[in-house]
């Protein structure tokens, strides 16, 4: 049987990721630790090398110093007695006028000396050698060797760490070159001017230069370890603030599920009562309109079969029941239309407004020809909406604008657009019978009148609808008017609103 692969949780994911960081992390510390110690080493190293070299040119310069004076002269003692391989030079021994003797020291006596005091105060080796040497002690050691034949092909300086009865230096040697001064003790070897006669080499103890490299190596290793450690504890750190916001994340997405789950079960409840609304509307308008077309009917039939039995009052009774019920009839369909615009899905399509505009103020002439209106409709505004419901907001709003000025003489209704805080804004002016800007807020709401049924008809419920259709388009409405100075009423539409004037 296949079972399924375990699907890792976020939290494993996290801890995975932790310990690839953790890795990566002390690798680039072990590396970088790594590289610090070899170039401090190779920085110690060439330190050492430099301090050689400068013995090397020191010592070389003193012997030159020394063999440009022909040698000098020190008293003989029990450390310094004469020279027995300078017994060929007629003054290697004189008496001074006082009785003292003196002997004559050469380059490689006075240099032999300076290495022995040297190596007893500071531990430098220091030595003068040949493949051909005068004497016995001046023979080279194998490295010593190595470094002779090495300046005989054309060598300068010869270096390296090498071990000295157990212990390690930095040996360095330079080439000595025979040069005319030195042929009064060399020429019998058979050295001619610039001919290689041997080296003289230093060997500094590395003691010194290791102990700074492990002191060194010490605050790598410390510094190291305390970047590692404060990159560990941030990556853990990290890590936990991760955890934490995958936790908050996962409570987030919890609720947000809970409250799609809600959300789904209100729609559908929602729905379930639009449907209920819907069959309660149509059965209203047709449970209620039937009696009303009842009472209509039969007041309109009294009044015209028994019209010689009824006085006066009971004519004008009669009127007003048929009035009434027409009126009954007329708030049902009202309430129907406004409901439909609540429900009915928006298809957006491109409006021209302009030409809308002008297709409802001549069916409004047609309807009262008697009377003569002027409009005014700036041509070409464009803007994106719903065909149906954007008819129904301008037959409002122009229908309205047209009744309010039915008692002005020049009666003049204007349909345009301006910017309104940097929107497209629309707007439907007349000069009829306006309002009180204290009732503007009351406008909008349903059945909400500003006038008597007697002087202006209606129900109240047409700027309820113009409302509705505005919000569903994202827009807002809004009104400024002045009592028989007329009414401006403005609205926007979407935010992406072309309002082209073509």
């Amino acid at each position: 049987m296949n079972y399924p692969e375990k699907i890792k949780s976020p939290f494993t994911q996290l801890q995975h990721y932790v310990w690839v960081l953790s890795v990566i992390w002390t690798i680039v510390i072990a590396v970088s630790l790594v590289w610090s110690i070899i170039q401090e080493k190779k920085e110690i190293l060439e330190v050492a090398r430099s301090q050689a070299k400068t013995d090397c040119e020191g010592d070389i310069i003193y012997r030159q110093w020394n063999a440009m004076h022909g040698g000098v002269y020190v008293p003989v003692t029990k450390e310094t007695q004469p020279n027995p391989y300078l017994s060929n030079i007629p003054e290697r021994d004189i008496k001074t006028p006082s009785g003292k003797l003196l002997t004559l020291m050469n380059p490689a006596y006075m240099t032999r000396q300076v290495h022995e005091l040297q190596e007893k105060r500071h531990g430098i080796k220091g030595h003068v050698t040949s493949l051909n040497p005068i004497r016995p002690e001046n023979a080279p050691d194998p490295w010593e060797a190595k470094a002779l034949k090495a300046f005989e092909r054309g060598a300068t300086e010869v270096s390296s760490v090498e071990k000295i009865e157990g212990k390690e230096y930095m040996r360095m040697m330079r080439p000595l070159i025979t040069e005319k001064r030195c042929l009064q003790c060399h020429a019998s070897q058979g050295y001619k001017e610039g001919d290689i006669r041997g080296g003289i080499s230093t060997s500094i103890p590395m003691d010194y230069f290791f102990a700074l490299v492990h002191s060194q190596v010490l605050m790598f290793v410390l510094s190291r370890f305390f970047l590692w450690l404060f990159g560990i504890v941030g990556i853990v750190f990290g890590m936990q603030r991760l955890r934490r916001s995958e936790r908050e994340r996962n409570q987030a997405e919890e609720e947000i599920k809970k409250l799609n789950e809600n959300l789904l079960r209100r729609t559908a409840e929602l729905e379930a009562l639009n449907k209920e609304l819907e069959a309660f509307s149509y059965s209203v308008s047709h449970d209620l309109r039937a009696p009303l077309r009842s009472i209509d009917g039969f007041s309109q039939a009294l009044l015209e079969d028994y019209a010689g039995k009824l006085d006066k009052g009971g004519k004008e009774y009669f009127q007003r029941v048929r009035g009434a019920s027409q009126r009954m009839g007329q708030l049902i369909d009202d309430l129907l239309n406004l409901s439909r615009v609540t429900r009915r899905e928006l298809r957006y399509n491109n409006v021209n407004l302009s030409e809308m505009a002008q297709a409802v103020s001549e069916e409004l002439q047609m309807s009262q020809p008697e009377r003569k209106v002027e409009f005014v409709i700036v041509p070409g505004l464009i803007t994106n909406g719903d065909e149906r419901l954007l008819r129904v907001l301008l037959e409002n709003l122009l229908g309205n604008a047209f009744k309010f000025t039915e008692k002005v003489l020049h009666a003049r209704i204007e349909f345009g657009s301006t910017q309104h805080e940097g929107k497209q804004t629309y707007y439907v002016r007349d000069n009829g019978a306006g309002f009180d800007m204290k009732y503007a807020d009351k406008l909008f709401g349903a059945f909400q009148r500003l006038h008597s049924q007697s002087e202006f008809p209606g129900t109240g419920i047409g700027l309820a609808i113009i409302q509705r259709i505005i919000n569903r388009h994202g827009g807002r409405i809004w009104a400024e008017g002045e009592v028989d100075k007329g009414a401006t009423f403005y609205f926007t539409l979407l935010k992406n609103d072309y309002g082209d004037k073509k």
